[in-house]
């Protein structure tokens, strides 16, 4: 299992948060935004180039831009939108874990 311990988190506030989590990422800097209880996590993780983690809802080295913008999408957040394409140019993935509602962007 990955460790996330030493890397930073944000409570996604929309833009704001977005701001914060965009210049971590044009770094090449790995963040994890910690989404909201009514965020809906949902994504096909087979479109989004998902690996199944180590447990159910667990989702591992996805797309970032593809995972970004379909999580923006069914949420209404445009902010997250405009991180996707930064995270795509960075060349970073992500990681969704359901459960805890947590997205981790790294290399």
């Amino acid at each position: 299992m990955r460790d996330y311990s030493n890397m930073p988190a944000l409570d996604w506030q929309g833009p704001i948060t977005a701001k914060k989590a965009l210049a971590q990422v044009r770094h090449a800097e790995p963040v994890i935004l910690q989404m909201p209880v009514d965020f809906d996590m949902a994504i096909d993780a087979p479109a989004c180039g998902c690996k199944p983690g180590k447990f159910a809802g667990q989702h591992i080295d996805c797309h970032a831009e593809d995972t970004l913008k379909a999580l923006a999408r069914a949420n209404d957040e445009t902010a997250l939108a405009e991180l996707a394409k930064a995270a795509h140019e960075a060349a970073q993935v992500v990681d969704i874990e359901t459960e805890t509602r947590r997205i981790v962007i790294h290399d």
